[in-house]
């Protein structure tokens, strides 16, 4: 008997076709994370060189797209993680007359952030993609659903699942 670690799966060829049908959705996660066209460009770049470089590794236990996203927001994370805070000589100015209420705000809201990434990553595949598919790109119910391969009544459930996991991961946090 193999189990699923043992099961050889072979990577799926990366075609021109597969890499136009995937840049759009990958590029709209990064934007929505980064705010910034080129910095969403470059970041989708290296998401597809980490994914080529990584092909070998691709066990085909989550859809090439959803294997692709994990990289993305580990490549997003990475950014955020390594980026020096920038603040403005007018930012500056003004926070030493409100005692830099700003930057505390900016490096909570950057801490909020990666602790909801955090906690994303320890939800289940398919949980994890019905709340960014929800929660996150604001899809609606239906399209999530479709995009999911699952009914409206067995999505509604992963999410309600998800989004509870999430909160308990964050609230444990």
């Amino acid at each position: 008997m193999t189990t699923a670690r043992e099961k050889h799966h072979e990577p799926p060829a990366v075609t021109g076709a597969l890499v136009r049908e995937l840049e759009q959705d990958l590029f709209r996660y990064a934007r929505r994370r980064v705010k910034d066209d080129d910095v969403a460009r470059e970041l989708v770049q290296e998401t597809w060189v980490a994914a080529l470089e990584g092909m070998s590794r691709f066990a085909g236990r989550a859809s090439l797209k959803t294997w692709l996203t994990a990289i993305l927001r580990r490549k997003i994370a990475d950014l955020y993680r390594y980026r020096k805070p920038t603040v403005s000589f007018e930012e500056t100015q003004h926070e030493e007359s409100s005692g830099g209420e700003a930057v505390v705000r900016q490096l909570d809201a950057r801490r909020r952030a990666e602790r909801v990434e955090e906690a994303l990553a320890q939800l289940t595949p398919r949980e994890r993609m019905a709340v960014e598919l929800c929660g996150v790109e604001e899809m609606d119910r239906a399209e999530a659903a479709e995009k999911m391969g699952v009914s409206r009544p067995c999505l509604r459930v992963t999410l309600c699942r998800g989004r509870r996991h999430l909160r308990e991961v964050l609230e444990a946090a």
